[in-house]
């Protein structure tokens, strides 16, 4: 049986052979709709950086990065970080439209009307 750390790898390698940028934060929102724990993911000097990588195992992750590639960069960093500092460090800060909406296409955030 595959475990956490395996799974969140899997998305994370899907991630990196298909993106240049943003990979850590991209698979950070990824596997939080998924529902897989994030303990090794963490801020650093205002991004997401996984420190858990077990090689060897690929993940199917096209339909959400063709939700996410939608939107810019800093709209993804800022969705990301908002997630990460709710749920690690229980701040809820502002979100803005845009990164509301991200939120709320992956199923993270109530639905955005």
């Amino acid at each position: 049986m595959i475990t956490e750390k395996e799974m969140v790898s899997a998305i994370y390698n899907c991630v990196k052979k298909r993106e240049k940028y943003l990979i850590d934060e991209k698979a950070f929102l990824i596997s939080l709709s998924i529902g897989i724990p994030i303990d090794d993911f963490y801020e650093v000097d205002g991004r997401l950086t996984y420190r858990g990588l077990v090689n060897g195992y690929v993940a199917d992750c096209e339909n959400y990065l063709s939700i996410i590639d939608k939107y810019d960069e800093k709209t993804i960093v800022e969705a990301s970080l908002y997630m990460f500092n709710l749920i690690r460090r229980g701040i809820s800060g502002k979100l803005n439209e845009k990164a509301s909406k991200l939120l709320s296409e992956l199923n993270l955030f109530p639905s955005y009307s």
